[in-house]
């Protein structure tokens, strides 16, 4: 989670210094641009050359806008997985998805602590972008009237007018668009707006949790082996004591001891008799 809020913030600072940057006033010197020196057949290619650089810088710009809007660009990327179309309400939805599974898991303590770092990043980038952007709007306002200036310099300065009229229209796109703060430049309106948004994505990301469904819970513990019980050991003998005991008697054995010692005592009694009579 800390290099997770670290990254927005140094992203932040990169824009931050672009902006200081920006505050440097932009002047285009007439030797800068490619002037045709003398008019000829060398005309056609100097007239190419200059609409192709237009060309090549704005498919550049194009380019690293594109890897900025799908995320892909690697100082301002954008959390996986997303949908470039709306990244922030992606995020959002996707963070009430991971604040119920924690829920469900059992991580509920985690979200009150996770949401108060989100609005504290968030608010650090709003915060940051705004001081770079009052540095870089001024810069972004004047460019349009700054490539028209260049473009007036350009015809002015070249000897040859008519080349250099046919040329203007090309330095003054060039300009406008593909500048630093032009339209389509690296700190331009459409690229500032993209990092902004790619930076508050970026604050209030969440990772995804590693949820195991109760269903593979169960099945991990089908196939655990199951322990069998163990046998009952037997009960030793209790000593010599129990060894040396009598063992009992049952009720009708000393019945019948008691009934044959009955019938002794009445056959004697009957013998005595007949011996006295």
């Amino acid at each position: 989670m800390e290099h997770a809020a670290r990254r927005p913030l140094l992203a932040v600072a990169t824009l931050t210094t672009a902006g200081a940057l920006a505050l440097t006033p932009v002047i285009v010197t007439p030797s800068e641009l490619s002037a045709p020196r003398q008019i000829s057949s060398h005309v056609a290619i100097q007239l190419t050359d200059a609409w192709s650089d237009l060309a090549s810088a704005t498919v550049s710009n194009l380019g690293h806008l594109g890897k900025l809007f799908v995320g892909t660009d690697a100082s301002y990327p954008l959390p996986s997985p997303t949908i470039p179309l709306a990244p922030i309400l992606t995020q959002l939805v996707l963070n009430d998805l991971i604040y119920f599974a924690q829920a469900f898991t059992g991580d509920a303590g985690n979200i009150p602590l996770e949401i108060a770092t989100h609005l504290s990043q968030a608010a650090t980038v709003v915060q940051e972008v705004f001081t770079a952007a009052s540095a870089i709007v001024p810069q972004q306002l004047t460019a349009p009237f700054l490539a028209v200036q260049a473009a007036i310099e350009f015809v002015t300065s070249s000897t040859d007018k008519l080349a250099a009229l046919l040329q203007a229209p090309a330095v003054f796109l060039n300009f406008a668009l593909n500048s630093d703060v032009g339209l389509l430049g690296q700190y331009g309106p459409i690229a500032v707006s993209l990092i902004f948004r790619n930076l508050m994505t970026q604050a209030i990301y969440t990772p995804l949790p590693t949820i195991v469904l109760p269903f593979k819970k169960a099945a991990a513990a089908a196939s655990a082996p199951a322990a069998t019980p163990a046998a009952p050991k037997p009960a030793g003998p209790s000593g010599t004591a129990s060894s040396a005991r009598s063992p009992q008697t049952s009720p009708s054995s000393s019945s019948r001891k008691a009934a044959a010692k009955s019938d002794k005592k009445s056959s004697t009694a009957g013998k005595a008799r007949s011996n006295r009579g």
